[in-house]
């Protein structure tokens, strides 16, 4: 049995990045309405309160960004606001390789699975996608026996 294992780190720039410059657009617009309505004081009460949460939300949330496929199934944690993701083989019933995503149907539920492949470079999803499909030709001729 041949050990297919597909792992790719994903930078922290790339996953923390766009969700970051969105949290301090909105702390901007929100500073800016709160500059309108209250003046210095209040938009400063709403800087120090919406920092503080910015700061607590960062600390939550950061963590490692991964894609890894393996004998036991797929898992992954791509960008800032995801949660962690695994599936086991034995829980998919079709997978669909489709241009930008990865869709996972899952067993007796029929619920879709995405994993956009966006966040890795195109050499990198190809290699996901066949690593995939070896691991599920393998599963099929392991159970024909």
């Amino acid at each position: 049995m041949a050990e297919h294992r597909f792992h790719v780190v994903i930078p922290k720039s790339k996953a923390e990045l766009p969700g970051m410059v969105v949290i301090i657009i909105m702390v901007m617009v929100g500073f800016a309405f709160h500059y309108g309505i209250f003046g210095w004081a209040g938009s400063f009460i709403y800087l120090a309160i919406a920092l503080s949460l910015v700061f607590w939300l960062y600390v939550k949330r950061k963590g490692d960004y991964f894609v890894l496929v393996d004998k036991d199934g797929v898992s992954w944690r791509d960008h800032f606001f995801s949660n962690y993701k695994f599936i086991p083989w034995k829980f998919i019933q079709r997978i669909d390789y489709l241009v930008f995503e990865i869709n996972f149907m899952l067993k007796e539920t029929a619920q879709v699975v995405s994993f956009p492949t966006s966040g890795l470079s195109d050499e990198d999803a190809e290699k996901m996608k066949q690593t995939i499909s070896d691991i599920i030709e393998e599963r099929e001729k392991n159970n024909e026996l």
